[in-house]
């Protein structure tokens, strides 16, 4: 993958934490106001951040996979994976933020989605096209 995708990627992984940080002192109940407004708003939003998380590191990674119980799991989806369920737990240690199994599922469902994906990009673009005459 190009390196513009590395950029991208480490880009978004700050806008994300800096989004972790403004929740976690309480300053983005203006920033999500319209996303509260919506039915599943904090879902969908879970569901989207999460999964263009995943997508990119997919990406950033080629696609890599590994193999865990005889089953072949892509490495930066599992890596969101471990960052969003931490993320998700430390809310119950955090005054004003509350865990909620609800958002982790939209996480995971995200994660998943986007990182199929991102698999299947990666397959398509990256395929070396043989010679035509």
């Amino acid at each position: 993958m190009p390196a513009s995708i590395k950029i991208v990627a480490v880009i978004y992984i700050f806008i994300l934490a800096g989004i972790v940080v403004l929740a976690d002192v309480r300053q983005t109940q203006y920033l999500f106001t319209f996303i509260r407004n919506l039915p599943f708003g904090d879902k969908i939003g879970h569901f989207c951040l999460m999964g263009m998380f995943s997508l990119l590191v997919n990406l950033a990674l080629s696609a890599k996979t590994v193999r865990l119980w005889k089953l072949n799991y892509l490495l930066g989806s599992l890596i969101v994976l471990a960052v969003a369920t931490l993320e998700e737990f430390s809310q119950m240690f955090v005054r004003g933020r509350t865990f909620d199994a609800g958002d982790l599922l939209a996480d995971f469902a995200g994660i998943f989605i986007f990182g199929e994906i991102a698999r299947f990009m990666y397959r398509k673009f990256s395929q070396v096209k043989p010679y035509q005459r």
